[in-house]
């Protein structure tokens, strides 16, 4: 099992929190340790130059041999080192190295010297001195009397205090980085917990929703994209009731439309070979079957094409239609000798065209058309117009029928719904307008449903360029 999100950020954050730490702890201590010592070189080379300056008093006759030695006795006192005034003879170098080497018993003296006598400074942070045996700091700079090197002032100083200086620097720096890791740990625990709860939250809702519990929704205000994820979760929670309570309208709404005009037919055949029908009733009675077979293959073909359109097994296959043409062969297919005071109008520009599916469009308008034959009572006329509008084209189908009540009117594309006015013994399926809306969608267009000032009802949809 791997590690919770919990434990990733708290691990995650703790070590970058201490890898942070001990970068500054040890900047800061190289810090110190390099502030200290480069002061340490400054105040070697103040007292290195008043050495200087002793020895050249004493050369000038203004100092004695001892008032020169009590001068850098003190200067060796103040800055808490050994301070050597040697005389070098250049001409003799291999001689006089030797000879100083001997007297101080210091190993690295020989090639440091030859460097003084070269003009040059020598300063080390350790080095390891045996008449001192101790570690100390060195300092070597060139002895100049009159303008002529001819010898080094050479400065050392024990490092004990220094190093116990530093010690207890490192000692702070260690305690402070420590108290701020403690801290530190208290404060991403907290916030790694802040982060993680409302994860496993949807966490767990996700687990309930997956063993078809209802769940309440999430409040989750971080601001942030988990807030914007607990949203989404709870949007998908709520389409999925919706699809939930849809699938079981769907189901017993095709179970009911279903189950009637079977039990209808089986009570026809029932009826008949019990000998319930006299013999010249069965023309009748086998009309009312076909009449409720034609019911069963309507509904059954209207449920298969809406599962088709809805699980993306339609694909549109577009073209430019001229639109007068292709509405004057939809209406004659229509027959209107049933309806002896119903005409159909057609009103649109004989040059308009619309981009869309020929056999698609065909099957929303004939869809609108039946709709306003069933309802619209059959009287006055049923007009189709078409007019091009911004980036589209825009179609109404209206009538002169009764018009929709108005509580039906936000309903009827939902599927099996057919409305306060329907009447029992209607073919209508209930699906032909959610077919009408879907096929609309998959065009990129809309529809909408409206009544008429004084009477009629009128389907508005509209279909991209």
């Amino acid at each position: 099992m791997g590690r919770s999100i919990f434990s990733r950020l708290l691990i995650t954050y703790f070590l970058l929190t201490l890898l942070l730490t001990g970068s500054l702890a040890g900047m800061l201590s190289y810090g110190f340790n390099r502030y200290i010592f480069t002061e340490k070189n400054r105040v070697f080379s103040a007292a290195a130059d008043r050495a200087s300056e002793a020895v050249n008093r004493y050369y000038q006759g203004q100092y004695s041999a001892q008032e020169m030695q009590i001068a850098l006795d003190n200067l060796g006192y103040i800055t808490d080192s050994t301070i050597y005034a040697i005389k070098l003879d250049k001409q003799e170098l291999g001689k006089s190295i030797q000879e100083t080497t001997s007297q101080l018993e210091e190993e690295c003296l020989p090639g440091d010297l030859r460097q003084i006598l070269d003009g040059k400074s020598v300063f080390r942070k350790k080095q390891f001195s045996r008449i001192l045996d101790t570690d100390v700091a060195f300092l070597g700079t060139p002895l100049q009397v009159d303008g002529k090197i001819i010898g080094a002032i050479l400065i050392f100083s024990p490092l004990n205090e220094t190093k116990a200086y530093l010690g207890r620097i490192n000692a702070i720096l260690g305690g402070t980085a420590l108290l701020f890791l403690i801290i530190s740990f208290f404060i991403v625990y907290l916030a790694a917990a802040r982060i993680s709860r409302p994860i496993r939250e949807m966490e767990q809702a996700v687990l309930s929703l997956a063993a078809g519990e209802n769940l309440p929704e999430l409040s989750i205000k971080t601001g942030d994209e988990v807030e914007f994820l607990a949203n989404s979760l709870n949007y998908m929670c709520r389409q999925i009731e919706i699809t939930e309570r849809i699938r079981r309208e769907f189901v017993a709404n095709v179970s009911h439309d279903l189950r009637t005009p079977l039990t209808s037919i089986n009570g026809f055949i029932q009826g008949m070979t019990d000998g319930l029908v006299p013999p010249e009733e069965y023309p009748r009675y086998l009309a009312m079957v076909q009449t409720e077979t034609r019911r069963l293959m309507n509904l059954t073909g209207d449920i298969l094409e809406l599962a088709k359109i809805q699980s993306g097994g339609v694909q549109l296959q577009k073209s430019r239609l001229s639109l007068r043409p292709f509405l004057e062969n939809i209406t004659g297919q229509f027959d209107l000798s049933g309806h002896p005071g119903l005409v159909i109008k057609i009103t649109c520009p004989p040059e308009l065209q619309v981009w869309a599916d020929g056999d698609r469009l065909q099957q929303i308008l004939y869809n609108l058309i039946a709709n306003s034959l069933r309802y619209g009572e059959g009287v006055g006329e049923i007009e189709i117009s078409a007019q091009e509008q911004e980036s589209g084209v825009g179609f109404i189908v209206s009538d002169h029928g009764p018009g929709i009540a108005p509580e039906d009117i936000p309903f009827i594309f939902e599927r099996f719904y057919r409305g306060h006015k329907h009447r029992p013994g209607e073919e209508g399926s209930g699906l032909g307008l959610s077919i009408v809306r879907d096929l609309l969608e998959l065009h990129g267009g809309s529809i909408r449903a409206e009544n008429l000032p004084g009477q009629g009802a009128a389907f508005i949809f509209w279909l991209p360029s």
